[in-house]
């Protein structure tokens, strides 16, 4: 476990993690602000990603994936390195989420500042990027108070639901 403060740590997700897992990340507002989560979040996206996470971390023997909980050990977010970019670079992307409920308390501040000291202390790293959608506002403000430096818009970067969306890249260096 790692802990942020007396009410956040953060620890590998498990099977366990299931409920907690698919009762905050099944929302709108989370599918609406990123790339990857489906909605709605289904049992079986819960077990793929559960399992993936495990694969990755016995295969490396690094943990890159964490559930964020609160004191209560209920999993209340997620955040991990995506390994964009190889296990051997030098840089590597970041992704997030927090279930809604928790929003604007400054949590995610937290954690992202400590995910950032391990990937430069603990993996290595020199650069840690993270691409968040240009509509996507308050994730850009939480990246912004973490030191992370916009560098600029991706134009048409991804498509959603059939739609072509812009994502500014932020960066963090070591």
């Amino acid at each position: 476990m790692i802990y942020i403060n007396n009410d956040i740590y953060l620890s590998h997700i498990k099977k366990e993690d299931k409920p907690s897992l698919i009762k905050y990340i099944n929302d709108i507002d989370i599918y609406k602000n990123t790339l990857k989560i489906p909605f709605p979040y289904t049992e079986r996206d819960a077990d793929n990603w559960i399992a993936r996470v495990e694969l990755l971390r016995s295969e490396t023997g690094v943990q890159k994936h964490w559930g964020i909980k609160n004191k209560e050990g209920e999993l209340i977010g997620g955040i991990g390195f995506n390994n964009k970019y190889g296990s051997d670079s030098h840089k590597d992307e970041i992704g997030y989420w927090l279930g809604k409920p928790f929003w604007n308390r400054g949590i995610m501040t937290k954690v992202i500042n400590k995910i950032c000291t391990i990937g430069f202390k603990d993996l290595n790293l020199v650069r840690i990027e993270a691409n968040v959608f240009s509509s996507n506002v308050s994730s850009k403000k939480v990246l912004i108070k973490t030191g992370f430096v916009f560098e600029g818009t991706l134009h048409k970067y991804c498509i959603k639901d059939n739609n072509y969306i812009d994502a500014d890249i932020f960066a963090l260096i070591r």
